[in-house]
């Protein structure tokens, strides 16, 4: 799709626009959640306004990337950003915790679109050459959103009132908005207009039984075991009504083709375990230092080493070699992550900062290179479904990753946490913390036992993901037949 250089320019400030939408959601919303308990209670369901947030974007992920292959980029841009404002609005209403629990879920559903629809556009406007560049800029505007977020939740909070988290989203979608619709042109391709509707049913009821059963495994795990064997019967439905639909939500053939197994399952793995840390790391640094303050410098050095090496990363993806850079990503916070093995409640905050600096490096450099070879591999007429696919075993990685790995946490500490007051899980432990300044005595180094174990593991992952990003081709510009 050629755009003239003056609209290409205004397409990619609303793009930008659009991926800073949903950036920001998560940190500055995790700022305000602390006031948004004591204005309308409902602490013991706090986790539940992330969990749910992240459930609907995943499941709703596949079908946009679908749905604006078919209709359009343009049209689906609308749609999800129309979904997150609703949403946001809505939430920035809600006068109990059930009511923000349930906006949220609304919210989730347009970003599962903010996820993967602005990336879209950015692969169909520019060529395959240029492509690294703009994602890098994308993942430099992601990276950005999530440092200030902190900050201006903190401000918002201050100053105005914590309901205008939510309402923030209002003019910036708008904004988004009118740049598309004034500069985007696009035609919708020759891909045939049916939607697998019951296969994108049986998807998310499969992914979302699964998510439901990871959030609840530390605490009910026989109600998790249930949805665990939902989930897996949606995912048999999945692939059955796969086999035989005629345009299917996510062709099982792809499963077939190399790049889109490697580069996926990097992703994934990649994901569950930067997502682990950005959840663990801030609870063990406020279990040392105290106050919210301390949690927000924890993750401002991994989100400054993602987004500024995904920058970089993009504008040297056709120099280096798409190979090459997820390789050394991997690489780097496979060194990184096996470093924070050997934290201790000694160790200087200025090295615990370096280390997770590492980690986000490692992860800037994989991120613009994924998302490029499986946009290449399949083409500008499947560019929705090639986004849609990374961004949702991305998503999918982070969520179970932080949950299996809480998981993990739970049980190495268990036997210690016992002595803590009132602490007798990681949700305790997380609503001790939000509710106090002075960690309890002894927290420290109870956390230090769990989240050590959580990064051995997690070096492993990444060793896993060293391995697959080895095999992956060194180029993918000979896209496959479409089914």
């Amino acid at each position: 799709m050629e755009q003239p250089a003056s609209n290409r320019r205004h397409v990619t400030l609303g793009v930008m626009l659009g991926i800073f939408l949903a950036g920001i959601d998560g940190t500055i919303v995790s700022t305000a959640m602390p006031t948004v308990v004591a204005s309308i209670g409902g602490l013991g369901l706090y986790s539940w306004v992330f969990a749910i947030y992240m459930l609907f974007a995943a499941i709703s992920m596949p079908l946009f990337g679908r749905l604006c292959d078919i209709y359009g980029r343009k049209r689906l841009f609308f749609v999800g950003v129309a979904i997150f404002v609703l949403g946001s609005g809505l939430a920035g209403a809600s006068r109990t915790m059930e009511q923000l629990i349930a906006f949220r879920a609304v919210q989730g559903i347009g970003a599962g679109a903010m996820y993967s629809i602005p990336y879209t556009i950015l692969g169909v406007i520019y060529p395959p050459d240029q492509r690294g560049r703009a994602i890098g800029y994308g993942s430099a505007v992601w990276g950005v959103s999530s440092v200030v977020g902190p900050m201006l939740g903190y401000f918002i909070v201050v100053l105005l009132n914590w309901r205008w988290v939510f309402y923030l989203s209002v003019p910036v979608g708008i904004g988004a908005v009118a740049l598309i619709a004034r500069s985007l042109e696009e035609t919708t391709g020759n891909v045939e207009k049916h939607v697998d509707y019951s296969g994108a049913a049986a998807l998310s009821l499969g992914v979302g039984s699964i998510l439901v059963a990871v959030e609840l495994l530390e605490s009910a795990r026989a109600v998790a075991g249930g949805f665990l064997a939902v989930g897996l019967l949606g995912v048999l439905a999945f692939v059955h009504i796969e086999r035989s639909a005629r345009v299917p939500i996510l062709p099982l053939s792809l499963f077939e083709d190399r790049v889109f197994v490697l580069t996926n399952a990097v992703g994934f793995l990649s994901s569950f375990v930067i997502f682990a840390a950005l959840t663990y790391v801030p609870l063990f640094v406020q279990s040392l230092h105290g106050g919210p303050e301390s949690a927000a410098l924890a993750v401002f050095p991994l989100s400054v080493g993602w987004s500024g090496t995904s920058f970089v990363a993009g504008r040297r993806v056709n120099a280096v070699g798409e190979r090459r850079l997820i390789v050394a990503g991997t690489v780097v916070m496979a060194i990184s992550v096996a470093l924070g093995a050997f934290w201790s409640v000694s160790l200087p905050l200025s090295l615990i900062l370096v280390n997770v600096f590492a980690m986000g490096v490692g992860m800037g450099m994989l991120t613009p290179p994924l998302l490029t070879m499986i946009q290449n591999r399949l083409g500008t007429e499947r560019m929705g479904l090639a986004t849609s696919s990374q961004q949702f075993f991305r998503n999918l990685g982070g969520t179970i990753g932080v949950a299996v790995l809480g998981v993990v946490m739970t049980i190495v500490m268990h036997d210690r946490l016992g002595g803590i007051p009132g602490v007798s899980g990681l949700g305790d432990l997380q609503r001790t913390l939000l509710a106090t300044s002075n960690p309890p005595a002894g927290l420290a180094a109870v956390l230090t036992d769990g989240l050590t174990t959580v990064f051995a593991v997690s070096a492993g992952i990444c060793v896993l993901a060293v391995g697959l990003a080895v095999t992956l081709p060194s180029t993918t510009r000979d896209s496959p037949p479409d089914d």
